[in-house]
């Protein structure tokens, strides 16, 4: 209840001091307070509106590029996703020792399991083997995890004939 008489007495000193003034002073006053009112006005509410309008209207060319970039990327990661090669066909030991045959090659032992393929000929041209591995990189995706290759020394045999010891493996789309 302090703020009542606070307010009254606030009033009454106002009051005065206006009456006080002749009607030049009160106009000059009148003229000042809408100065101060209309710079308070324009302060609060279209400067802050205005500059940021301005930043905007800079910043805008730079946003518009990088959406334009953005929007390519997408594009090009959308075109990647559909362009993934399809995944190899199963590994069997059947299969692996088939395309062997057609080359003229017999496996000594050959073994198959999940990803992974062990494989010794015994004695075989290293440029036949050589071709069946490239065949199957680019048919089943396997590559050639480990290698040891004992050249022969026969008279009577081509000049590129060895015995090999083979470990590949079949790589999937992610590796």
């Amino acid at each position: 209840m302090k703020a009542a008489p606070f307010m009254e007495s606030l009033k009454e000193s106002a009051a005065q001091f206006w009456e006080a003034r002749d009607a030049r002073e009160r106009k000059m006053l009148a003229a000042g307070a809408v100065v101060v009112l209309l710079s308070l006005i324009y302060l609060i509410c279209f400067a802050p509106a205005l500059s940021g309008r301005a930043r905007l209207a800079k910043e805008l060319p730079e946003l518009r590029q990088q959406s334009l970039q953005l929007q390519t990327l997408a594009r090009h990661a959308a075109e990647l996703n559909n362009s993934l090669p399809p995944a190899p066909p199963a590994l069997t030991q059947e299969g692996v020792a088939a395309s062997l045959q057609a080359l003229g090659m017999k496996p000594q032992s050959l073994s198959v399991s999940g990803d992974l393929v062990h494989l010794q000929l015994n004695p075989v041209s290293f440029a036949g083997l050589a071709n069946w591995t490239n065949q199957q990189r680019i048919a089943l995706r396997l590559e050639v995890v480990d290698a040891n290759f004992v050249a022969l020394q026969q008279k009577d045999t081509a000049s590129d004939m060895v015995n090999a010891t083979l470990t590949l493996h079949q790589q999937h789309g992610g590796e």
